[in-house]
């Protein structure tokens, strides 16, 4: 089992690059779709009820320091139960990946090579996911701290080339949402990018210390970065366009001309995107794999890295088509995720509390 130990910093990088890498580009479409003018509100208040969830997970994390979830799980409720909770972990980290690299495939297919089988663009980025799975997670916190700095200065820079396109009309309508309605419609964005980050309470136990204020304040900035995302989104190409586009953030990079030099940006929007896919995938992966070998008492991370390539290619498959795919996440997705990053360390931390009184009360 690795005993490694990360930063505060490379912690705060992962979280973050965990958070906003994918939703950047995934994420504003669907939400101008439903709340129009007033899509960049939604991700304010998802972020909010995500801090109050992650207390939750940090609580549980605080109660049984140095272990995993996959470890609480069989520490609370015993090896019988506690194994099926802890596989149903398992599988969920692993739908995550599948996820992931269905998103990275359909993107690269769609935008940038249609001719190119998608199982060629699954099996190369498992396949270097793998090896720095194998690595270590010291191996992918300091990959993240280097990629992260490129990814965030370039797109910094994309982002003030388009405010050339900027138009303070695209906002007329403003305020004028159905909350409830929006809430409802938009639920989807609790669970990813929000609720997704239950994975770190796999990675909770490699953090040296400030474990709590690292993480509520990388969500926190991931909140305002999704929110000023979307208003960039809306300002840039207005409500109708960015609706009805899969990856808005893709079309305005192609919409960039200043001058015969600054012109056809889209492929540099595209190596921020796969390098995002890289951070999120490669921390989904690991936990997958952490988490198989933590449940069987497994000592060495090869056969299992290997090993879930081709299952994770495999079931990234499964969809006909991206649309399919998005309307899994709209309808679905939310309800699915609250069950693992709600309802079960919710339990756990309930039995864990009833069981360290009914102690303290036998002591006495």
């Amino acid at each position: 089992m690795e005993q490694s130990k990360i930063t505060v910093w490379q912690f705060f990088v992962l979280t973050l690059s965990f958070m906003i890498g994918t939703s950047f580009f995934f994420t504003p479409g669907g939400l101008i779709t439903v709340a129009k003018q007033d899509a960049w509100i939604v991700p304010l208040w998802a972020g909010t009820a995500a801090i109050l969830v992650s207390l939750i997970w940090l609580e549980l994390s605080d109660q049984h320091k140095g272990l995993s979830i996959i470890q609480i799980c069989i520490k609370v409720v015993g090896k019988p139960l506690g194994g099926l909770l802890a596989l149903m972990y398992i599988s969920y980290f692993i739908q995550l990946a599948v996820f992931i690299t269905r998103n990275m495939g359909d993107f690269m297919k769609q935008a940038m090579m249609p001719m190119s089988p998608l199982s060629a663009f699954h099996l190369m980025f498992l396949a270097i996911s793998g090896y720095a799975v194998y690595k270590g997670i010291n191996i992918i916190a300091r990959s993240s701290e280097l990629l992260f700095i490129i990814m965030a200065v370039t797109f910094i820079f994309l982002v003030f080339l388009g405010f050339t396109q900027w138009d303070w009309g695209r906002f007329q309508g403003i305020f004028r949402m159905d909350v409830w309605k929006t809430m409802k419609e938009t639920r989807s964005i609790f669970g990813f990018p929000f609720l997704e980050s239950l994975l770190f309470l796999m990675l909770f136990p490699f953090v040296k210390n400030k474990v709590k204020t690292s993480f509520i304040f990388a969500i926190a900035i991931a909140t305002i970065m999704l929110s000023f995302s979307t208003f960039y989104t809306i300002g840039v190409l207005g409500v109708t366009r960015a609706s009805h586009d899969t990856y808005p953030l893709f079309v305005i990079a192609q919409e960039i001309h200043i001058g015969a030099f600054f012109e056809h940006m889209e492929s540099t929007v595209a190596l921020i995107l796969l390098v995002a896919i890289f951070i999120k995938l490669s921390i989904a992966y690991y936990c997958s794999v952490l988490g198989i070998c933590q449940l069987f008492q497994i000592q060495s991370r090869l056969w299992i890295s290997l090993a879930l390539i081709l299952l994770v290619s495999g079931l990234a498959l499964g969809y006909d088509n991206v649309v399919e795919n998005i309307e899994f996440s709209k309808k679905y997705d939310f309800e699915y995720t609250l069950i693992y990053s709600l309802a079960i360390p919710l339990l756990l931390l309930i039995v864990t509390w009833i069981r360290r009184k009914s102690m303290g009360e036998s002591a006495s």
